[in-house]
């Protein structure tokens, strides 16, 4: 068992086979679980051209869905499994606040950028969930902690690509983060994206 932030137990038995992301130092890999026990996970990649590759006693992130939104919690890397397997310790999942703004679930390509970089550089992940107020998204760790402001370009379903700055709440390799500068058209371009994936959820 795990326990939320608010003291709740999480039975980790439930991250059986449930999609996994992991983050480590050296990149980040979609993952499911195989065992999920209360003294280790054993992870099996999804895709072995985008596995984690962490070391062997390094501490990487998780990410799990859930009705929520958001999961996440720390384990410690003891073995390897074959080609790209892994075995952890067992995750202190941390439940994400459930936001004032319902975000979904939404895997979409983005791109941030710290404002005060001299020069500006670009770095590519992925969302996890996502509102019209802020998202969530998994970016390779580049020192984006919480309080700083980035610059986001989102590419939405549909092609479109909207830009703007967020708030970094809390820092990668899940980068939390809200809008702080946005403009309404992309507001609402956003908006529509969250609610045709709602949409195509529930049918």
């Amino acid at each position: 068992m795990g326990s939320d932030a608010n003291g709740d137990r999480i039975d980790l038995t439930t991250l059986y086979r449930a999609p996994i992301t992991v983050c480590a130092e050296r990149g980040s890999g979609r993952y499911h679980a195989t065992l999920a026990a209360w003294d280790r996970l054993v992870l099996d990649v999804q895709d072995g051209d985008h596995a984690a590759h962490p070391e062997i006693g390094e501490l990487i992130s998780i990410g799990v869905p859930d009705e929520s939104g958001w999961d996440t919690g720390e384990v410690r890397v003891v073995a390897q499994r074959g080609s790209h397997g892994l075995v952890t310790t067992a995750p202190e999942l941390r439940v994400a606040q459930r936001r004032a703004s319902h975000r979904v679930r939404l895997l979409l390509h983005v791109d941030v950028s710290e404002v005060d970089g001299e020069p500006p550089g670009w770095i590519a992940g992925e969302t996890v969930d996502v509102s019209a107020d802020g998202f969530a998204a998994q970016v390779p760790p580049i020192g984006i902690v919480g309080g700083d402001t980035i610059g986001v370009r989102l590419t939405l379903p549909d092609g479109q690509v909207v830009a703007g700055q967020a708030e970094v709440v809390s820092g990668a390799p899940l980068v939390r983060a809200r809008w702080t500068t946005l403009p309404e058209r992309a507001r609402d371009a956003i908006a529509e994206a969250v609610s045709n994936a709602e949409h195509a959820t529930a049918s």
